[in-house]
């Protein structure tokens, strides 16, 4: 019974989230942590992009564990492999704090602690955006509210493929085998 139950959650996480593969991302406001105000997904458009989306305390901890992955292969990867050859890749790399439309004060807060606890070369790349995170939970059909959810999109900003949960060398296999496909 056990066994059914696992399966069945697995079968509904899987259609929810995933099922956006193919959808346009939905359009997000918000302001980075070096205070410039940015719209998603017209802020990546027009190269592959990886937006992740945090909207509890537990998301966006799981969230962190990509930070430094994605940096070191992404923003500023190694010059070379062992074999003499690197693989670059010329992506946008977004990172999401959805939060209740919470006070002015507590913008504040929220923001400096990021800023402290965040390294301060991927500030450009997170935005926190107030507001309904009922609505964009529906709109990207997140689920599990501990998961940070990755969603690769197109130069047009439509969905190519998610994942969630914390960071993983198989997840982080998957996302560059997606986008070795796409940016060929």
């Amino acid at each position: 019974m056990k066994t059914i139950q696992t399966i069945i959650i697995f079968l509904l996480l899987t259609f929810t989230a995933f099922g956006q593969k193919g959808k346009m991302f939905p359009k997000m406001e918000g302001v980075s942590l070096v205070d410039k105000n940015v719209i998603l997904p017209d802020a990546v458009k027009g190269k592959i992009s990886i937006v992740g989306v945090a909207y509890s305390k537990k998301s966006q901890a799981n969230l962190e564990t990509w930070m430094q992955p994605f940096y070191n292969t992404f923003i500023s990867p190694p010059s070379s492999d062992l074999f003499g050859g690197s693989t670059t890749y010329d992506i946008n790399l977004q990172f999401v704090a959805l939060a209740r439309g919470i006070a002015k004060a507590a913008e504040k807060t929220l923001k400096s602690s990021m800023k402290k606890n965040i390294d301060k070369k991927l500030h450009d790349n997170i935005v926190i955006i107030l507001g309904s995170v009922k609505e964009y939970r529906e709109k990207l059909k997140l689920g599990d509210k501990d998961d940070p959810y990755f969603f690769i999109l197109d130069a047009n900003g439509k969905i190519l493929h998610v994942t969630s949960g914390k960071y993983s060398s198989s997840k982080m296999e998957s996302i560059e085998d997606v986008l070795y496909d796409y940016t060929e």
